[in-house]
């Protein structure tokens, strides 16, 4: 017989996956802005505004999953 998957070891690998895809959707957001790359201040903003988004995504589910984050922080 086997036993029941507990919830939270599985529910962290869920969160630590979506972390490291958020993460690294706001690396390829942010890359063009700080390399030599010209791009128009529209599209800075808009590549700085997706990464911020994944960044938040980042951050939400580190404090899902228990991350000591204090809300006066952010």
């Amino acid at each position: 017989m086997t036993d029941k998957p507990r919830p939270w070891p599985n529910q962290a690998k869920e969160a630590r996956d979506q972390a490291a895809e958020a993460a690294v959707r706001a690396m390829r957001a942010l890359e063009p802005v700080v390399s030599e790359r010209i791009i128009t201040e529209t599209e800075r903003l808009r590549r700085e505004s997706e990464a911020l988004i994944a960044i938040q995504k980042v951050l939400g589910l580190l404090v899902q999953m228990g991350a000591p984050v204090r809300w006066i922080d952010l």
